[in-house]
């Protein structure tokens, strides 16, 4: 058997599972190749096992998937079942000044829920444009007040207060308040819908697009 055997067979698996998690979101080669910043060719090569993709082109499709790139290799055999997340330890990004927003999941193989921590200054918002997305979300305040617009009413919460809504509808948040609002939010966010959702708060897209 040739030395190259068990890399050409790693090769082969990575690339049965990217057009496997491609099909599962109802992606074409197209889409994803737009996704990633590839030239669909690749897409294809990767996913027929007849190149050996460097891990730039690898972190790409991950992301192009909504994905970590750890997943792509890893075996099945060591998913992680149990993630317990320090405080301190946990990824925070914002303006400051305008808004933190902290995550609280984690990187659970396959994970259906994407949660965090949200601290809105006042006059800050979730941008724009509205979200929405297939599945469910519950939302916490837990302190201040936080105006949740959703399907064009406004919902106020308190402290304590939950809201807990399909998400299919059209919603958004904001702080019309004097004071500093916390929340937690909660959703089953689909895999290429959750790297848009990280792909806006890493950029402060809810800052630089809030009302003035």
């Amino acid at each position: 058997m040739s030395s190259d055997a068990p890399i050409d067979h790693e090769i082969a698996r990575i690339g049965r599972r990217i057009r496997s998690w491609r099909e599962h979101e109802g992606l074409t080669l197209q889409d994803l190749a737009r996704r990633s910043g590839l030239a669909t060719s690749t897409v294809q090569k990767v996913e027929t096992g007849t190149m050996t993709p460097s891990v730039a082109v690898l972190l790409k499709l991950a992301r192009g998937l909504g994905r970590r790139a750890a997943e792509l290799i890893h075996d099945g055999s060591y998913e992680v079942e149990v993630l317990h997340l320090p405080a301190s330890e946990r990824q925070r990004v914002g303006v400051e000044g305008r808004s933190c927003f902290e995550r609280l999941s984690g990187d659970l193989y396959d994970a259906a829920l994407e949660s965090w921590r949200v601290t809105l200054e006042p006059g800050a918002s979730s941008g724009r444009e509205p979200i929405c997305y297939e599945g469910e979300e519950l939302v916490v305040c837990e302190r201040g007040v936080l105006t949740l617009q959703v399907a064009d009413r406004d919902h106020i919460l308190g402290p304590g207060d939950v809201l807990h809504f399909k998400a299919t509808l059209l919603h958004s948040w904001r702080n019309d308040g004097a004071d500093p609002v916390c929340f937690t939010v909660t959703g089953t966010l689909p895999h290429s819908f959750r790297a848009l959702l990280q792909d806006r708060v890493i950029a402060g897209e809810p800052e630089s697009t809030r009302s003035r």
